[in-house]
């Protein structure tokens, strides 16, 4: 085991070196106004995901200590700014939904990391912004009333407004002070003429003395095509494991996990693996204000069971319907009614019916009981139809309680968002209103959403389908690491790195995309 051990070490050190001199032009992975903090809103609260993820006595908690010394700069230990990644998230993607927004960060994390860099969010100007109050999330009640101007612009914007960038991704670097930079629209269309490559430039940053900066641009229209080229050179093994390693220790890995991280050749056990250390280290950070407004807003839905507990008592389903029926979803709607007959498919949507396949008889007989009672959380975009056919089966297999009797086995107790009335189903669209709508009515939304979000990843079984960026989101998100200490002695098989909270495909490819895809 000690052999084994300095071998690790030994290969993490020659690692290191080799990155800290290598010819950034060279490497597989990629092609060749600070804002002020944030007003106080009497929280302090700071809410990362990752305390959403199952805990168990051999847990691998976060080492502070590891994050913020990770090796994200080749110059680490001399100018740790000297290369950075800036990324765009408001361009062209302002206006689509909270899942596909929240994907696209965790793809730019995803490569930057892989660059070792560190990345930075360069968002609008105010001036630049299409949505009151300067963000596409909203706006809390607090600075619902503010003027335009100053008080406004100390205030978070854009993405910034849900998430809080960690500070060891950006490794405590500034938004350069540089030429390129300051007219924001000529940045965008530079970068359109970049296509999907990750483009960059030298630039002599003022805030650094008039150093030179090399900074990489990233949007979010093209960080999933680079995430894709990330993927294929895996698949294909152009990524050495020097780079891996370096990935790995980027994510805040220890020196033994970086070396099993290396050891990973099959491409899902390593985005599993991957998505494991994202979140232990807590790259999806919501600001306070967020944090603390899900919080209250949970508990308005005053739920029969536990959704804050470490071993949740309850399970969850997604059902995404709305524009998915028009494009990713559409394929599957015709396959499974064509299964059952219809050529031409009697409804656009795959039934409620269907994502009850897992509850089986079997699972009463091998318990030795007559009846599994369960609480389900529903959480869907459509609501009143969704509703209507839960009423249509209890009336054939409904019990007295008013619960739906599943194979004769499980008794299922179906619970909605609270604010999902029968006349309205654009509870959660972040678009509903349009960008002049009233930012607080979109904030609420925003919050509605992400409330559904955490109680997706707390339930014990989760029932969606990868179509839709929700479900590869909350997959992502119920995934941990697991048995440190084996992987710390070198006994442990790849699989049991990592936990998965269980997950059922409802329709669609059983495989799951990487992370931010």
């Amino acid at each position: 085991m000690k052999k084994h051990r300095i071998i690790s070490r030994t290969m993490v050190f020659i690692a290191m070196m080799t990155y800290f001199f290598y010819d950034n032009n060279r490497r597989v992975l990629f092609y060749s106004n600070t804002s002020s903090p944030p007003m106080p809103l009497h929280h302090n609260r700071r809410v990362d995901f990752s305390m959403f993820q199952p805990e168990r006595n051999n847990y691998c908690p976060a080492n502070e200590e590891i994050l913020n010394s990770a090796p994200m700069n080749k110059n680490q230990g001399n100018d740790a700014c000297s290369e950075i990644m800036l990324f765009l998230p408001g361009v062209n993607f302002a206006y689509y939904g909270h899942g596909s927004q929240l994907n696209n960060y965790i793809a730019a994390s995803m490569i930057a990391t892989s660059m070792g860099v560190p990345m930075l969010l360069l968002e609008p100007p105010l001036e630049n912004q299409k949505f009151q109050k300067g963000s596409q999330f909203g706006c809390p009640s607090e600075i619902a009333s503010l003027p335009d101007g100053l008080d406004l612009a100390r205030f978070p914007s854009g993405l910034s407004r849900l998430i809080d960038h960690p500070s060891w991704l950006s490794r405590g670097c500034s938004i350069p002070a540089c030429q390129q930079i300051q007219d924001y629209d000529k940045l965008v269309d530079s970068l359109a003429e970049g296509g999907y490559r990750v483009a960059y430039f030298h630039c002599q940053d003022s805030n650094r003395d008039g150093k030179t900066t090399k900074v990489y641009v990233t949007a979010a229209y093209n960080v999933r095509f680079r995430l894709q080229f990330i993927h294929d050179g895996l698949k294909q093994g152009g990524i050495s494991r020097e780079q891996i390693l370096l990935w790995a220790l980027s994510l805040g890995s220890t020196m033994e996990e970086a070396g099993h991280f290396s050891n990973i050749t099959n491409t899902q056990d390593f985005w599993n693996f991957a998505m494991a250390l994202m979140n232990r280290s807590g790259i999806l950070k919501l600001q306070p204000w967020i944090a603390r407004d899900i919080e209250n807003h949970i508990k308005t839905f005053r739920l029969p069971f536990n959704y804050d507990q470490t071993d949740s008592d309850f399970d969850a389903i997604h059902i995404r319907r709305g524009d998915k029926l028009l494009y990713e979803s559409k394929k599957e709607v015709k396959k499974y009614w064509k299964s059952r007959g219809h050529n031409h498919p009697p409804v656009n949507y795959i039934p409620f019916e269907h994502y009850l396949r897992y509850y089986v008889k079997d699972d009463c007989v091998s318990r030795g009981v007559k009846t599994i009672n369960r609480d389900v959380y529903l959480a869907t975009d459509d609501p009143i139809i969704v509703k209507e056919e839960i009423a249509t089966l209890i009336k054939v297999n409904g019990t007295r309680d008013g619960t739906l009797l599943v194979d004769g086995c499980y008794s299922l107790k179906f619970h909605f968002h609270p604010t999902q009335s029968d006349s309205t189903a654009e509870t959660f669209h972040i678009q509903h209103g349009g960008p002049k709508g009233d930012c607080v009515s979109r904030y609420e939304r925003s919050i509605a959403a992400l409330s559904d979000l955490i109680i997706l990843t707390k339930s014990r079984t989760f029932i969606g389908e990868y179509n839709s960026n929700w479900g590869r989101l909350v997959r992502l998100m119920r995934i941990s690491m697991d048995n440190c200490i084996k992987i710390e002695k070198g006994i442990l098989g790849v699989n049991e790195t990592v936990r998965i909270k269980d997950v059922r495909i409802a329709f669609g490819s059983e495989a799951p995309l990487p992370s931010g895809l």
